[in-house]
């Protein structure tokens, strides 16, 4: 009986609702919603539009889209002209891609960003994962500067491991930059250092005062008397002339390890912030965190010199203060035997890079005497500095089968 009175309940309530299809039916469920509440999700949608579906490879793939495009654009403009005027105007627009006459320190690559709502945590404090997954785009925009022609020889770099070390929060909806330079690099590895910096807020929103310092380490030790009660999850800000008990972050209290290649990876670090924050930005930037990243050079399956791929991008010493500086318009004197190299074809390069080098006898490497001199000065005093950090990056490995 139960199950009849069930049945025509049933079949009246399915008489009662209309039939429409998908889309009529879609179309009168949105007209029902409020309209503060669609409103509201535009708006919710708008906060987060870098975490969408793509966006963030439209982000990291942009520069080279750009390149593309240019590109695209010169060949259209060369359509008409003749074949040794349009290999002419190729040669000098691909060759202006490198940087010729500058040093691997020089600062090249610069990235700003935001850190938006969904970049943010609950502490509204830039997400410690977000720092890696900004840099990524940081990091390719860094491919382009450094070493396009490697790049287009069929180059290309792997990233072997990263390490931050945070010494301030960025707080949220705050600028940031992204600044990356080359550290050092030994045969095989090249380091590049990334300083995460802000800006007071005078700079950033013109507003009266500027943005407060970071609380002092006995602050921290001695919470407020109504404190809530939870432990703070915040990032551990230490001073840089203090080292911290670990290098990572996020823990609420420190952490204790027994490995030596641990301690000598902090002390490292320690030592790299430190040099970082002692060099003050020209445009009082604030140092929130360092980040070193251990890049490796490859074409094929053959690992190439770092200070050949420099080398081959037109990247040499400082002309002496009598002489005029290196650029495109007064060459390095080794770049007259990459113009030769690039003469053959990409494929001759490749085959250059891929161990062609070594035949090339040792008096007349010109790639050593680019890297020669106050380079090859800061290249040992800098592979000194992140000694720690790779030994830490090798030395973790261990632990797996630990």
């Amino acid at each position: 009986m139960a199950t009849e009175n069930a049945t025509n309940a049933l079949h009246v309530l399915a008489s009662n609702v209309p039939s429409l299809p998908s889309g009529q039916l879609l179309h009168t469920v949105a007209k029902h919603i409020p309209s503060a509440l669609k409103y509201l999700a535009l708006f919710v949608l708008a906060l987060n539009w870098r975490s969408l579906p793509l966006v963030w490879h439209i982000r990291l793939f942009a520069p080279i889209i750009s390149v593309r495009i240019q590109w695209d654009l010169l060949r259209l403009r060369t359509l008409f002209h003749s074949k040794k005027a349009r290999k002419e105007a190729r040669r000098r627009w691909l060759e202006s891609l490198s940087p010729v006459g500058k040093t691997p320190f020089d600062g090249l690559v610069t990235y700003s960003a935001r850190a938006g709502l969904d970049d943010c945590d609950y502490n509204f404090h830039l997400s410690n994962s977000c720092y890696a997954k900004n840099l990524d785009i940081a990091r390719l925009k860094a491919v382009l500067a450094y070493y396009p022609g490697f790049m287009r020889a069929g180059g290309w770099s792997a990233l072997g491991g990263t390490h931050f070390h945070f010494i301030r929060e960025i707080p949220m909806l705050s600028r940031y930059e992204m600044r990356m330079s080359v550290e050092c690099w030994d045969d095989k590895w090249a380091f590049f250092v990334v300083r995460f910096v802000t800006f007071p807020k005078t700079t950033q929103f013109k507003t009266k005062g500027a943005s407060k310092a970071a609380p002092s380490t006995n602050d921290r030790a001695t919470p407020a008397t109504d404190a809530p009660p939870f432990p703070s999850l915040h990032t551990p800000a230490s001073e840089l002339g203090t080292p911290s008990a670990s290098g990572i972050s996020t823990p609420a209290g420190p952490i204790t390890s027994t490995s030596s290649e641990t301690s000598n990876m902090d002390a490292a670090m320690q030592n790299l912030a430190t040099r970082a924050a002692a060099g003050e930005e020209a445009d009082g930037a604030t140092l929130n965190c360092v980040s070193v990243s251990e890049f490796v050079f490859k074409h094929g399956r053959i690992t190439v010199p770092p200070g050949l791929v420099f080398a081959a991008e037109g990247m040499c010493a400082r002309a002496g203060a009598s002489r005029p500086a290196y650029s495109h318009a007064q060459p390095p004197p080794h770049w007259a035997h990459v113009q030769a190299l690039w003469a053959r074809g990409p494929r001759a390069l490749g085959a250059f890079f891929r161990g062609g080098w070594r035949e090339v006898p040792v008096g007349e490497r010109w790639w050593e005497d680019a890297m020669g001199g106050e380079i090859e000065e800061r290249r040992r005093a800098g592979l000194a500095r992140v000694q720690g950090v790779r030994s830490g990056m090798e030395g973790a490995r261990g632990l797996v089968g630990a």
